[in-house]
């Protein structure tokens, strides 16, 4: 039952996401939701937070993550280690495609090709994290989202993306997880 579930709600999503980014009706939704995200309070300290959830979801710091626990990890965090990189590289490589196919300007304005709104290159990292040590490690599963949620979160509210543009990203880095997963016990047996 689970897994119904769990396919209904991602098809919810991508029809939710489809709808506010193909009609007129939902890119109004999602450039409102923008403003209410990117304007409606502002602060120094939230600023700072902010800030922060950016820079711990940037590509570097991920890296960082995956060696650190690749090499001093418990057996299990060095087994999710290699999920991770697997899950990563494949959804960076259909992020970056969708990002030079859709094109889509950020909101503060028109951005190179490869560097575009759409989807959101954090959101994706983080979702494809959050899924596998939300499946691997149990409760840590609930801190992992929390802080995806915050990066995500943090990119719109710093005028970097709309809101579709994270949930997109979240799509994706968890699709990618969820595909590696099925695969499991194969990447298990890899060795690098």
């Amino acid at each position: 039952m689970k897994p119904v579930l769990t396919g209904i709600l991602i098809l919810a999503l991508f029809a939710a996401d489809g709808w506010a980014l193909l009609t007129q009706d939902g890119r109004t939704f999602d450039v409102h939701t923008y403003h209410v995200i990117h304007d409606t309070y502002r602060a120094p300290w939230l600023d700072r937070f902010m800030g922060l959830g950016t820079e711990l979801g940037q590509t570097k710091n991920g890296l960082f993550g995956l060696v650190f626990f690749g090499f001093f990890g418990s057996p299990t965090a060095q087994v999710t280690a290699k999920l991770a990189a697997v899950s990563l590289g494949g959804a960076s490589l259909i992020a970056l495609g969708a990002k030079w196919f859709v094109n889509r300007a950020r909101p503060e304005g028109p951005s190179p090709r490869g560097n575009s709104s759409f989807p959101s290159a954090h959101a994706v990292g983080a979702a494809a994290v959050a899924t596998l040590v939300a499946r691997r490690h149990g409760r840590l599963g609930i801190l992992a989202w929390a802080v995806a949620l915050w990066i995500g979160v943090s990119r719109v509210y710093l005028g970097r993306h709309f809101p579709t543009d994270v949930l997109s990203g979240f799509l994706l880095g968890a699709i990618a997880s969820w595909l590696v997963l099925r695969g499991e016990r194969w990447f298990e047996r890899l060795h690098f």
